[in-house]
């Protein structure tokens, strides 16, 4: 057992921050845990309303997020290289010491902490290609930029007329006669952070019909890329992005990996992106039944407390339930994904994740919707 941390109201926090033993977690990922939600607290929470006003992060707060230490686990994931220490990682941990659990208690934290979670969303879909697949020249030339801040990255797959369905996507990439260059031409709609990036990770198509056609190109922000805002309900502070591309010139060099390959790059990066996605939704659904709970505990209705009354208490176990067993599922992925590598996490977990992510959503909505009554909704 170990110090109790956080909110002691049931379902709250993680079943581990309460101090019950987990074979998952140690005393590293206790450190990461503590750093985060002071750093979040300090920096995040006094101006999360402010940011929601403006509809928008100062770009300054991404530098603050670089000198934290934030950004090289954020584009890692899992497992962070040796050579990126030089730019720091949070809570002082060592790449040989990251693993699968330190992500996912980063990112519960982060999302924890508020709006700024929303600035990271890029790089955290947008750099694992950059890293597994692409040429150690790009990578020398690029990682500096967005590891340090100094530029930012986004993930470009999604386009108007064909959501997941990503092996007919249309936005081509032919050669120029002289084989220097591609010449981009296409949308791509949905983009998060697409509005403040500086580099588009960009599925295309290269070749024909079918998965086999698709390849993955870095375009950089140039003539002929244009973007405008895309309003959403969720995460207004993520700069949903509408793209184009009219005629955009892009060196060859910039091409991740080699042709046709993009769809396979493509759906090993949804592997961690689907993870990432239930990381957000368990914290989401955490916040919501802390503050219903807390509600519970004050409202009368009825001649007694909300909490009281037999109705209520079974929603809330009832919630507790699902996200409990959401952690667990979570959990058992994260220890699967530690112990494969990318190929064979691909193969094997690419189908699971995706059940988790479906799961995360309907717990999701289901604890909203609840605590929606018990808030008076």
């Amino acid at each position: 057992m170990t110090a109790p941390y956080g909110s002691t109201l049931p379902w709250s926090e993680p079943s581990w921050y309460t101090g019950r033993p987990s074979p998952y977690y140690n005393d590293s990922h206790r450190k990461l845990r503590d750093t985060v939600r002071k750093w979040c607290e300090e920096h995040v929470a006094p101006h999360t309303d402010e940011w929601s006003e403006a509809g928008a992060v100062p770009p300054s707060m991404y530098a603050e997020c670089a000198k934290a230490g934030l950004l090289v686990p954020i584009a890692a994931g899992k497992t962070i290289p040796s050579e990126w220490a030089k730019y720091g990682i949070v809570a002082g941990i060592s790449p040989e010491d990251w693993d699968g659990f330190h992500d996912f208690v980063m990112w519960d934290e982060l999302v924890r902490g508020g709006g700024a979670a929303s600035l990271f969303i890029g790089l955290t879909v947008g750099a694992p290609p950059l890293l597994k697949f692409a040429s150690k020249q790009l990578q020398d030339k690029i990682f500096p930029e967005i590891l340090s801040g100094e530029k930012r990255i986004c993930l470009a797959v999604t386009e108007p007329a064909c959501g997941s369905d990503v092996r007919n996507l249309t936005t081509t990439a032919e050669k120029t006669p002289d084989g220097k260059h591609y010449i981009v031409n296409g949308e791509k709609k949905w983009i998060t952070n697409g509005m403040f990036s500086d580099y588009f990770m960009t599925a295309v198509r290269t070749g024909g019909p079918g998965a086999e056609g698709i390849s993955m190109l870095l375009i950089p922000r140039s003539e002929g890329l244009r973007t405008r805002p895309v309003p959403v309900i969720t995460c207004p502070l993520a700069a949903t992005t509408y793209v184009t591309f009219e005629d955009v010139k892009v060196p060859v060099e910039y091409l991740i990996g080699a042709e046709g390959n993009g769809f396979r790059q493509t759906m090993i990066n949804f592997n961690h992106e689907r993870l990432w996605v239930a990381f957000q939704a368990l914290r989401g659904c955490r916040i919501a039944i802390h503050d219903a709970f807390q509600w519970a505990l004050k409202r009368e209705a009825f001649g007694q407390k909300l909490i009281e009354q037999p109705v209520v208490r079974y929603k809330f176990g009832n919630m507790g339930r699902q996200i409990d067993a959401l952690q667990a599922w979570t959990e058992q992925i994260v220890y699967e994904l530690e112990h494969l590598n990318d190929k064979d996490g691909a193969r094997l977990l690419g189908g699971t994740t995706a059940l988790l992510k479906v799961e995360a959503g309907m717990v999701s909505k289901y604890v909203a919707e609840e605590c929606v009554k018990i808030l008076g909704g």
